[in-house]
């Protein structure tokens, strides 16, 4: 932890005396689970993960933001969280899978030096297709198009599109040139639709990833009428895996009408060798996934819901299917906080069935 926290304190305390303004951002997200065998017992997980930010304002247009992050892991090293269907965090008696140093996770300076468009250098980290089904909602573990990547380089934000350039901290062999820009084709006070295409490219002969690029689209529209609001965020990727093209789609229609809400997600990958391993191939661990969850906000601070979710390894692999039935309480302390206890049943085509129940809380300052 000290590896953090003496260089934070040191930057805080060195722009104090230049009278700097530093704004400290982060998220602070906990879960803990237990999943029963056939006999009924049970094997308790446990993960926390923490991204820290710091910002220097060295005036109104430059600034500096040094990055921290913590987070639990398995045994293999592999960042981890608790999900439906299989006990994939990290056991709670891990003292190293749990107990984690804060690391250097990246620096990067801002300089804004014409209205709406500003020169970075250092860290720069991108991601497209982010999916808003709960157990998937990490762009550093999950995503339709690409999860999070992180160059050192230089980049350019005009708007809200961004260009990026530079090395990757995961291959010393390597390139990547990354660009996104969102179009606003409806921009109203009650309606509003935006295409984002995004795409990256890899310089080199041993690029460190099984693709040289990613292509793809993000389409978010959204409509409300007095009570009653709904959308839909869609998203297509493709790239390449051994030559041939991957293709990934993501539907995720949402509604709403007074207290009552419902939402749903499906998400579809057509591979490029069904004998190859699924997560190998995509952004993901599962080729298939259905989730719809209908849910009733009975106070400000409480809603509850009841989620049904079909799961799908591989869509060439029989009996690697699996069903998830069970209530989500959700409580919600104070603005943007969130406590979620939830309970359910798995159903497993092969393989013993099983109860699990677990909660979680996530916190953004």
């Amino acid at each position: 932890m000290s590896k953090f926290i003496l260089p934070a304190a040191a930057l805080i305390a060195a722009t104090s005396a230049f009278a700097v303004d530093v704004e400290i951002h982060g998220q602070a997200a906990a879960d803990y689970a237990a999943y029963f065998d056939k006999d009924f017992d049970p094997t308790s997980v446990a993960n926390q993960k923490v991204n820290l930010e710091a910002t220097a304002y060295m005036d109104e247009n430059f600034s500096v933001t040094v990055k921290a992050k913590s987070q639990s892991y398995l045994v293999n090293g592999e960042a981890s969280e608790t999900r439906h269907g299989l006990a994939r965090g990290t056991h709670i008696d891990s003292t190293d899978g749990r107990y984690t140093a804060f690391n250097f996770d990246g620096i990067e300076f801002r300089w804004e030096f014409s209205p709406n468009v500003a020169f970075l250098f250092g860290d720069l980290s991108y991601n497209a297709g982010s999916i808003n089904y709960y157990y998937w909602r990490d762009t550093d573990l999950y995503a339709n198009i690409k999860r999070t990547e992180t160059i050192r380089g230089v980049g350019m934000e005009i708007g809200d599109g961004r260009i990026y350039f530079g090395g990757s901290e995961n291959n010393a062999s390597s390139l990547i040139m990354y660009g996104t820009y969102p179009f606003a084709i409806i921009n109203r006070t009650n309606e509003n639709l935006t295409i984002t295409p995004s795409a990256d490219w890899a310089f080199g002969t041993h690029t460190g990833r099984s693709y040289t690029y990613f292509f793809g689209t993000e389409i978010s529209y959204t409509k409300s009428y007095d009570l009653m609001n709904y959308g839909i965020i869609a998203s297509w990727g493709t790239h390449p895996y051994q030559g041939v093209g991957v293709h990934t789609f993501l539907l995720e229609p949402s509604f709403s009408y007074d207290f009552f809400n419902i939402g749903l997600t499906f998400y579809q990958a057509l591979l490029a060798d069904d004998s190859e391993p699924v997560e190998k191939q995509i952004f993901t661990d599962e080729q298939t996934l259905l989730a719809v969850e209908p849910s009733f906000t009975l106070h400000k601070k409480f809603a509850m819901g009841f989620a049904y979710e079909y799961h799908d390894v591989s869509n060439e692999i029989d009996d690697d299917e699996f069903q998830y039935f069970g209530p989500n309480f959700y409580f919600y302390p104070t603005a943007n906080a969130e406590i979620i206890f939830w309970g359910g049943y798995n159903a497993r085509e092969t393989g013993a069935n099983g109860f699990s129940f677990g909660m979680s809380g996530n916190v953004s300052f």
